[in-house]
């Protein structure tokens, strides 16, 4: 992925294209698996901060600012300006927080010594009897897992995701949603299960997902986890 498509994902998670972008960026992700998982990955960092930020000035501050404007028949329409830039800055403030945080390196003063940071991951699931094809990225520093499914259906049941270690007993990793994008934390009895040459696997389950905790269902698609 390019930096001008990581940041097209960031605008659009956060909201910032016009309808014709926001239109555009829309008909890719149906094929562009890889930008469909980053737009999930943009909304899910952005998610807390744009919520820590959305505290706007009281209702009564407004009043204060239009009562104390000229009288003229422009007062309210630049109130609704200034409130709707309060928002709008907010946001943007947001995403240069995460841009510049993913992007720029803190230098310390003599650092302490840390732990290694864990290698990004990701799996392409495919199937030989389904058109679907799942995007999965797994930082293992975090437990964070983001799913970006396309042409995944799951008729009248649920899709389930399963991690297949060397072992090869199947964990379920939880049901997923088949039409958008998301972000999963994963429990820490299953992180351990979670490394490079392990398997996922999506199975056709009933709803609610399987009720023995074993794939019970035919499996859809499947892949290989591998470091990036």
């Amino acid at each position: 992925m390019t930096d001008d498509d990581d940041i097209l994902a960031g605008e659009f998670a956060l909201g910032l294209l016009d309808a014709q972008d926001s239109d555009a960026v829309l008909a890719r992700v149906q094929s562009d698996a890889v930008l469909s998982l980053r737009i999930a990955w943009w909304r899910d960092q952005l998610a807390p901060l744009v919520a820590e930020a959305e505290v706007l000035p009281p209702e009564r501050l407004w009043a204060r600012i239009e009562a104390q404007l000229p009288v003229n028949d422009n007062s309210a329409t630049l109130v609704r300006r200034w409130r709707a830039l309060a928002v709008g800055a907010t946001g943007v403030a947001a995403a240069l927080m995460i841009f510049v945080g993913t992007r720029l390196p803190v230098p310390l003063a003599a650092p302490a010594p840390q732990a290694a940071r864990s290698t990004p991951m990701v799996a392409t699931l495919s199937g030989d009897h389904s058109p679907a094809v799942v995007m999965v990225g797994y930082d293992g520093s975090t437990g964070r897992m983001m799913i970006a499914p396309n042409a995944l259906n799951a008729g009248s049941g649920d899709a389930e995701l399963w991690i297949i270690p060397e072992d090869g007993k199947p964990r379920s990793m939880g049901i997923i949603d088949v039409k958008a994008p998301a972000g999963h934390s994963v429990p820490m009895e299953r992180r351990t299960f979670v490394h490079p040459g392990a398997t996922f696997a999506i199975t056709l389950e009933t709803r609610g997902g399987s009720p023995t905790g074993l794939p019970t269902g035919s499996i859809i698609a499947s892949g290989k986890i591998i470091s990036v």
